[in-house]
C-alpha cells in the first residue's frame, strides 16, 4: 500500500481485503479519491496499473457526448 493513503483508510482496506469485503473497499478507495480530490478513473486506473487519461483522451471524451 502506498504510504500516501491516509494510515486510517489504510488499515481498514486491509481488513476489508483480508475479508473479501469488495463493497467496503469500493467504499474506502471512493473516500479516498474524494479527500484527493482525484476522479474515480483516476483512482481506478491506478489501482489497476493502469495511466490515466491524457489530456487528448479527455477531450475527445468530452466531445463524444457533447461537451467540447
Amino acid at each position: 500500500m502506498s504510504d500516501t493513503i491516509p494510515e486510517n483508510i489504510q488499515q481498514r482496506l486491509q481488513v476489508a481485503i483480508k475479508h473479501g469485503n469488495q463493497a467496503e473497499q469500493q467504499r474506502l478507495w471512493h473516500e479516498y479519491s474524494s479527500l484527493q480530490g482525484f476522479s474515480n478513473e483516476w483512482v481506478m486506473s491506478a489501482r489497476l496499473g493502469q495511466d490515466g487519461y491524457t489530456e487528448e483522451q479527455a477531450h475527445m471524451v468530452a466531445c463524444l457526448f457533447g461537451r467540447c
